[in-house]
């Protein structure tokens, strides 16, 4: 009988191709004894359902073809309550969905036969579901007549709806537990129809739809019109209008045909919103004021990451296209759910901040909060675009990215595998289909999320890969090209020699960190991010009472960072420079300007500097730009200087901080301040 855990081992032993079992135990957290109690059970579930068991032989797992080609296909295991084990915290979202799409009364036994559980654990769950419809601004009610239904407004309860569908697709066995629902409720035809209408409608209309996405779709159409209740969707006249506006409110027409839904009712606005968060690029640019937008949000990161973005006009087209179906998600108060996010903000702490503040503008232009799962996919968004300014050796092998999880995540992971594989040209599709029309004469390798049959060699990949998943494709990419020359070291042998010679304190941080030290070029170029206390010292900070013009003002706060050779005369002159042709973009607000240039202007080293001024500069002689801190950025790549930045912003941002700053006389007293903000 499966479980989560067993289920997620059956997940990566069939994701990767030979994996082996000490592989597998790093990444799963397991005990030799654990992994072998998980496989008995995994293979137990896959008799019971008359599939082939999972081999090992010589410490690696193998898969019958016949389990194989079930997998690569995408068909879901045809399971049942008595094959596994439902999570306690899955059981009550699945309780919700179960009651959304209800044909009849129900009542706790309905919800036992469901789950496969006992009467008391059963109405556990309903307390629990209950709990949950109540966050959501939902009541989960029970009365003789009609049993268990639901209370509120319909966008809330399709909210939820949405949330726990898009929830559990994102959990092992998620796929299959919404199918059990369905099967419950004798829906399997009409699952088959929705995938028809969807599949035609991208065929004719020639649509682009994000794969994972668009599963997702599939499901949300399915329960929208299986509840068939009297309550509907209720859209605003401007939500209507905008949605008219749309090339797509077409499609969703045609749409709403063929599943035989009114074109008056509401549903078909709701297929039209389901389209437009699903699409994977869009191909016309009707809503100008979202490319007004995407610039803004361009323009705000710059200038609060004081990073250049190079290829400015490709990074607008990208992020358009994930734009608009990010401005629709949030109009329409769309759940996302995106299981890195706490991933991404640990990995990428510093620019997740600044991403969120780069949104800004979309947050007012939809009067909403942008959620941290949104920000999450911008952050992969821009941070796969931040450069390495630095040339690229010629590069030898192309490969294909194949990863149909959205532009931002095929971002991120192209920028992955293009740090771990330097001498590799990268290029980036979004489909199994358009693979078919390259020429295999165009590529010598493929990395994919999803299942590619290629004669050329194929890494299945996840989009946000872990130090154990580098570890074994960089291992296994090695044996397949020798020429790239790439470390190939085995992190399993390092380990049976240190734990053979030494006591280790905390195994998964030294296999991260070998990971880190062997394979990232991060670390080759000095990718520590340093703490602001560590850049600002004491010989850093300057006070005057000199009355100086803009120029001479940049000079004399930089003047620290040329005497300790941190950067050249040169780049004091680029600093000047940029005001003179960009204009007053280093003022950033209550008299603090951040004068920086790009690293090649003449940046030696990584550092900053600080001037106080008693007597205000006009930036560019301009009243409205008057300065008293000036703070000089030397940035040697578009990472290191994070860190620092983010603490920077943190402490003026606050006015009460700010004003013991702009009190200080001493550089003493502005060091107890910096400390003080990182101890917080």
């Amino acid at each position: 009988m499966f479980d989560e855990r067993a289920y997620r081992l059956f997940e990566e032993i069939t994701l990767h191709d030979k994996m082996s079992k000490f592989e597998v135990m790093r990444v799963l957290n397991l005990t030799e004894r654990q992994l072998q109690y998980d496989l008995d059970k995994v293979n137990d579930a896959l008799q019971m359902m008359s599939l082939p068991a999972i081999k090992m032989e010589e410490q690696n797992f193998f898969i019958d073809n016949q389990l194989k080609k079930r997998i690569e296909i995408g068909m879901p295991l045809n399971i049942n309550a008595k094959h596994f084990v439902i999570p306690e915290e899955t059981r009550s979202l699945l309780i919700y969905l179960y009651t959304f799409i209800r044909s009849e009364a129900l009542s706790n036994y309905h919800y036992q036969l469901l789950l496969g559980v006992s009467k008391n654990t059963a109405l556990t769950d309903v307390k629990k579901a209950k709990l949950n419809c109540e966050e959501w601004g939902i009541n989960l009610v029970y009365s003789r007549k009609e049993g268990y239904h639901l209370k509120g407004t319909e966008n809330k309860k399709w909210q939820f709806a949405s949330y726990c569908i898009d929830y559990l697709l994102s959990q092992p066995l998620g796929k299959e537990l919404i199918i059990l629902i369905i099967k419950a409720w004798r829906k399997e035809e009409e699952l088959v129809l929705v995938q028809q209408a969807v599949d035609e409608l991208v065929k004719k209309g020639h649509l682009r739809l994000v794969k994972s996405r668009k599963a997702e779709m599939i499901l949300h159409i399915l329960f929208v019109t299986l509840r068939n209740k009297t309550e509907k969707l209720q859209y605003t006249e401007f939500e209507k209008q905008l949605l008219q506006r749309q090339l797509l409110f077409e499609k969703g027409k045609q749409l709403a045909a063929s599943l035989l839904v009114k074109e008056n009712e509401p549903v078909l606005y709701f297929l039209t919103v389901q389209l437009l968060i699903t699409q994977e690029e869009v191909e016309d640019t009707e809503n100008p004021f979202l490319e007004e937008l995407a610039e803004q949000i361009i323009e705000e990161f710059e200038k609060r990451t004081l990073l250049p973005i190079y290829n400015k006009e490709q990074l607008k087209i990208s992020l358009y296209n994930h734009l608009v179906p990010a401005f629709f998600r949030i109009t329409f108060s769309i759940p996302l759910v995106n299981p890195m996010v706490s991933r991404i903000k640990t990995k990428y702490a510093d620019l997740f901040e600044f991403v969120k503040r780069a949104l800004d503008p979309l947050s007012a232009l939809t009067g909403k909060s942008i959620s941290e799962t949104e920000i999450s996919f911008f952050t992969l968004h821009f941070g796969g675009y931040l450069e390495k300014n630095k040339e690229k050796e010629p590069e030898k092998i192309n490969a294909l990215v194949v990863c149909s999880n959205g532009v931002s995540t095929s971002i991120m992971l192209r920028s992955q595998l293009q740090d771990m594989f330097p001498n590799i040209h990268f290029s980036r599709i979004h489909s199994v289909e358009e693979l078919h029309h390259i020429p295999i004469t165009e590529y010598d390798v493929i990395f994919s999320t999803v299942e590619v049959i290629s004669i050329k060699p194929v890494y299945r990949v996840n989009p946000l890969l872990t130090d154990i998943e580098k570890n074994y494709l960089i291992q296994s990419v090695a044996a397949q090209f020798p020429r790239l020359n790439l470390k190939n070291i085995s992190i399993e042998q390092l380990m049976k020699i240190i734990t053979k010679h030494t006591e280790v304190k905390d195994e998964k941080k030294l296999v991260s960190e070998l990971v880190d030290l062997i394979y990232s070029r991060e670390i080759e170029k000095g990718g520590y991010k340093p703490m602001l206390s560590e850049l600002l010292t004491k010989d850093m900070i300057q006070f005057t009472d000199e009355e100086m013009d803009w120029k001479e003002s940049i000079a004399k706060a930089a003047q620290p960072l040329v005497d300790s050779n941190k950067v050249q005369s040169k780049y004091v002159e680029a600093m000047i420079k940029n005001v003179e042709e960009i204009g007053t973009y280093i003022h950033i607000g209550k008299g603090i300007a951040i004068p920086h240039a790009r690293p090649e202007a003449g940046v030696n080293s990584l550092g900053i500097s600080f001037l106080r001024t008693t007597t205000p500069v006009l930036l560019l002689d301009k009243e409205e730009h008057k300065i008293d801190i000036f703070i000089c950025l030397a940035a040697i790549d578009n990472q290191a200087h994070l860190k620092a930045l983010a603490q920077i912003t943190k402490l003026l941002s606050n006015d009460e901080t700010l004003n013991a700053i702009k009190e200080s006389k001493t550089a003493e007293e502005i060091i107890v301040i910096i400390k003080k903000g990182e101890d917080e």
